[in-house]
């Protein structure tokens, strides 16, 4: 058995006080690493950089020498086979859906941040136990809580679950089959209780219908409903953090459709990611980079379903998803990335700059094409009679359930068992997910199947459309397009500070590059670059119907 204590005496330091006591194993050296990352995020964290004061004594409260081998790893000289209690402190000072937090209205820990994993006994049952007398109100997603503690079966377990005390939290339930299902909301509520929980309780039955069941019996939303922009959710098997503001702006439509979004997203991934997981995440190995090709599958899959379910439960009307799915389409079509690197390699690139918007043009969104590549294959399984949903239910059952990996080949049999033609999707792979082939022309033609035309339209803006170059409202240039004069010419990060026409085919711009001021002469050509596009149902189709229920 592993015990954990955690206290926090100072909430201003933000420093959160942790106790680890253990049996090492006999006549040999302890191994303590720190996860350097967490599920749900393939990029280093290395957590190791907020401990404060490690130090280890005895049982008879003798120091113990230890020494760090790596960044995240601690080594114990052997000692006689006796408990040792090894204390630190952990600065909880970043606020996401991954991080942890301290002050004076809370302490929010995800373990997998600061708890240490020993190594060789990664199976030991653990016991965590809290003391916050200031903070009355808690919440943890670990095994068997009682009042302040809990259990978890291994690290692995503990590594995914979270803990937050604090001094008010809204706690409300809804059950769905088999499944109860809490709501744990720490900050102001601005918004209708009930139609939230029956938008809730709408997407969770859909779900597990096309699933055929819930992974766990009890499931957690935490909401840390934050006075300040944010928007953030991470998985866990029995349950998702979110991080959403401002609070208030919940009382606008448009805003509690983003909290609904990304709900059913961390809900889908209850499933897909939690259960339903690649061979090489399967355990995770939080020591280093653990690096998959799959997030076509872990990510694409996620935000296509995210989404669609949420117009298959009726919680989003036709209007709003396409609102929301041309927000997807129009990212995508902003970026050229597809011409320099695959989905399959932008996602084993995640470690390296996967969450950032790199250098131009470099890489592929994994969210953003892989949900765009995930439609395109529902709407070729429906033609063929089945269904994405039917293949997810499919990799439930042979890989979820038994919970053993699955390898990006078994995903793209399933797909092809439900095919009725294999050449199609060899085809498909050997051009979008594996090659560079522009994606729209194919995803025009899939949407027209259902009755939707992809509209591009320019809008008032002529360095945008006809230079081919994108800017902020300052003037400082964000983005140019490829195939533009200007691609020659203007550089990322330039001030614009004057644009003007010479003639119709002349543009004359004035340039701010580090405080060199540089007049640039532009051939604008009957080119228009960065359509805004939007989707349209024209008609609904037999295959709409299908798509849609």
């Amino acid at each position: 058995m592993i015990e954990f204590q955690f206290s926090c005496t100072n909430p201003a330091s933000q420093l959160v006080e942790i106790q680890m006591t253990f049996d090492p194993l006999p006549d040999q050296k302890t191994r303590l690493q720190l996860p350097a990352w967490r599920a749900g995020r393939y990029q280093l964290a290395d957590y190791a950089q907020n401990i404060k004061g490690f130090k280890v004594i005895d049982h008879k409260n003798n120091p113990v020498p230890f020494k760090k081998i790596n960044k995240n790893t601690w080594e114990i000289d052997p000692v006689q086979p006796a408990s040792l209690t090894v204390s630190y402190s952990y600065w909880a000072g970043k606020m996401d859906a991954g991080n942890s937090w301290a002050d004076d209205e809370q302490v929010y820990l995800n373990f997998v941040n600061c708890c240490f994993e020993v190594l060789g006994q990664s199976d030991a049952e653990i016991q965590v136990s809290w003391n916050f007398p200031f903070l009355p109100q808690q919440v943890c997603t670990l095994l068997d809580v009682n009042g302040a503690e809990g259990k978890a079966s291994n690290f692995q377990m503990l590594a995914d679950s979270t803990l937050v005390a604090a001094k008010t939290i809204s706690h409300w339930t809804y059950s769905s089959e088999s499944t109860l299902f809490h709501i744990w909301i720490n900050g102001r509520v601005f918004f209708d209780q009930a139609l939230f929980m029956k938008s809730f309780q709408a997407f969770s039955q859909k779900l597990i219908h096309d699933f055929g069941e819930f992974p766990e019996k009890e499931y957690h939303f935490i909401l840390q409903l934050l006075p300040y922009p944010h928007y953030h959710g991470v998985e866990h098997r029995r349950g998702t953090v979110i991080t959403f503001g401002p609070a208030e702006s919940l009382k606008e439509s448009q805003q509690m459709e983003e909290l609904l979004g990304v709900s059913c997203h961390e809900l889908y991934h209850a499933w897909n990611v939690c259960r339903i997981r690649p061979v090489e995440l399967l355990p995770y190995r939080f020591g280093s980079e653990t690096y998959t090709e799959a997030g076509l599958v872990l990510e694409g899959v996620t935000t296509y379903m995210g989404d669609l379910y949420l117009l298959k439960s009726k919680v989003y009307s036709l209007e709003t998803y396409l609102r929301h799915f041309g927000k997807v389409i129009q990212r995508e079509a902003d970026s050229f990335g597809w011409r320099n690197y695959t989905i399959l390699e932008s996602s084993f690139d995640l470690w390296l700059d996967g969450y950032q918007s790199g250098i131009p043009d470099r890489k592929v969104n994994i969210y953003t094409r892989g949900a765009i590549l995930a439609f395109c294959l529902d709407l070729m399984l429906l033609e063929c009679g089945s269904s994405l949903s039917e293949v997810m239910k499919a990799m439930w059952e042979e890989f979820g359930k038994p919970f053993k990996g699955y390898r990006l080949e078994d995903f793209k049999n399933k797909v092809g068992q439900a095919m009725s033609s294999k050449g199609m999707l060899t085809d498909f792979f050997s051009d979008y997910v594996e090659g560079h082939q522009d994606l729209f022309p194919f995803l025009e033609q899939k949407l027209s199947l259902l009755g939707i035309n992809l509209q591009p339209s320019f809008q008032d803006n002529f360095l945008l459309h006809q230079a081919g170059v994108r800017t902020s409202s300052t003037g400082k240039v964000l983005q140019i397009h490829p195939e533009s004069h200007a691609y020659n010419w203007v550089m990322t990060n330039d001030q614009i500070e004057e644009d003007f026409l010479i003639t119709p085919e002349t543009l004359k711009l004035k340039i701010n590059r580090n405080n060199r001021i540089l007049e640039v002469e532009l051939e604008v050509t009957n080119n228009q670059f960065f359509p805004i596009y939007g989707l349209v149902l024209t008609r609904q189709t037999e295959l709409f119907q299908k798509w849609s229920k």
